[in-house]
């Protein structure tokens, strides 16, 4: 990795268990890294429709990756990786937040309650 490659972390949420769907997530992930020129330190991922904050491991791994020096973003394929409900994304997003990384969604954006919290992030080219 060199210093103008940011250093990125990937998360991925499916409601059920399915391996292929994943993997196409992860590798659409990869790929977006390559043609923007990230480098992908690890991509993390939780399975499950019920899952409460506190119980998605992947993602506190994700957290804690962010945490680490030269973190810079947190990356999603699109902001339903996190939660289709809004609280439950900015409260995810204000986690990301809190270790100084800033919240990458390559399709769509957002819930409004969840973009105020990325006001003054790094920013990446499309």
């Amino acid at each position: 990795m060199t210093q103008t490659s940011p250093l990125v972390y990937g998360y991925i949420h499916n409601v059920r268990e399915q391996p292929a769907r994943l993997a196409e997530a992860k590798e659409r992930l990869e790929l977006w890294c390559v043609r923007q020129g990230w480098h992908l330190g690890a991509t993390f991922a939780d399975v499950g429709s019920l899952l409460d904050v506190e119980d998605r491991v992947g993602f506190r791994g994700l957290v804690q990756a962010l945490a680490m020096p030269h973190a810079t973003a947190a990356i999603l394929l699109d902001s339903r990786h996190l939660s289709p409900r809004a609280e439950v994304a900015a409260a995810l997003v204000n986690q990301i937040r809190r270790t100084g990384a800033a919240v990458w969604v390559r399709d769509g954006e957002l819930p409004e309650t969840a973009l105020k919290l990325t006001k003054g992030q790094a920013k990446w080219a499309r």
